[in-house]
């Protein structure tokens, strides 16, 4: 079976992905409080360090949902069984725990397609190397795609009719405020046809003390993958962020019902945006926030699924019904 990759970030789709970022940065550093948007990080080197706080013991979410892969992928594959199918994952990453399925829809001898879909080439690359020297001789093809998840969707959406699995997961919706998320999983909606399912990984309200430890491990990953976003401003838009003047935190705030990592100014400063031809001031531990990482109740699950055009098949939980990776199929 073929194993392929595609860069669609080129050309004038790079020109067009480098001003929205250089556009995000002048909005969010304009902002007071500042704020950037988590998708900033996100470079091959960002996605390496993220892939390093899966890996976590403190980090709940990524434990939890290898957990529901490994108890209820016979669940999943017996929805799956009856057809040829396509598996999207959106912000697919290294694909970790995505092979536990894969793997057992090989098992269950079921014919199907991969598509992973990342903003990050290097690692679009790599995971399809990888799952070539696994997998060449199964049931499966993969096409890996390099791309802006929607940009990918609408051309799958060109070349095949097959039922879509879409998997968006890893409480990657999190990120999104509520209005972002319903707008995403409506947007979402309209590229699928009647009968395709998504999966997304939601990380469900809990003890606070519990999330203060998974988002400020002891090791200090989740701070370096925070700093890193300054090493890409300085890269990427010429700017002489001196990171070692900062430090970063996360908190949960029960205003927003949403863990927030930001990132703190240890002195009063003045930074140059060279692409942007600005100076930004910095107070002494100013903050600016670089994630939001927002903690759903079922209920909120359910109401979004039923406001956005979707049927609810299944819940899948963890043990302690820490997360849940919820099913829903597409209603037009």
């Amino acid at each position: 079976m073929p194993f392929d990759y595609h860069n669609l970030r080129a050309g004038a789709a790079v020109a067009s992905s480098d001003e929205q970022f250089a556009q995000a940065v002048l909005e969010g550093l304009s902002k007071e409080p500042k704020r950037l948007p988590s998708w900033l990080i996100f470079d091959d080197r960002g996605s390496e360090i993220f892939t390093e706080i899966t890996q976590l013991g403190e980090y709940h979410p990524a434990r939890c949902e290898f957990e529901i892969f490994q108890t209820h992928k016979q669940v999943i594959t017996d929805m799956l069984a009856k057809q040829a199918f396509r598996a999207i994952e959106l912000g697919a990453g290294d694909g970790g725990k995505t092979q536990i399925l894969l793997e057992h829809f090989i098992q269950n001898q079921l014919a199907f397609d991969y598509v992973p879909i990342d903003i990050s080439e290097g690692a679009i690359k790599n995971l399809v190397a990888v799952l070539e020297s696994r997998f060449s001789q199964s049931t499966m093809s993969v096409t890996g795609l390099a791309a802006d998840y929607f940009d990918g969707l609408r051309e799958i959406r060109a070349h095949s009719n097959l039922r879509n699995l879409v998997l968006f997961l890893g409480s990657t919706i999190g990120n999104m405020e509520l209005s972002a998320a319903e707008q995403f999983v409506r947007k979402l909606r309209e590229l699928l046809n009647e009968g395709d399912y998504v999966m997304i990984g939601f990380d469900l309200m809990k003890h606070p003390k519990t999330l203060y430890s998974a988002y400020n491990d002891s090791s200090g990953v989740f701070e370096r993958f925070n700093l890193h976003l300054l090493d890409i401003l300085n890269r990427k838009l010429g700017a002489n962020f001196e990171k070692d003047h900062y430090v970063q935190q996360g908190h949960y705030n029960p205003s927003t019902h949403a863990v927030e990592s930001h990132i703190y100014s240890t002195r009063e400063q003045v930074v140059f945006i060279d692409a942007l031809g600005r100076e930004f001031s910095f107070g002494a531990w100013e903050p600016m926030q670089t994630e939001h990482s927002y903690k759903y109740t079922q209920t909120e699950i359910e109401l979004l699924a039923e406001k956005s055009g979707y049927r609810i098949v299944k819940h899948l939980f963890d043990t302690h019904h820490n997360f849940v990776d919820s099913i829903w199929e597409v209603i037009k």
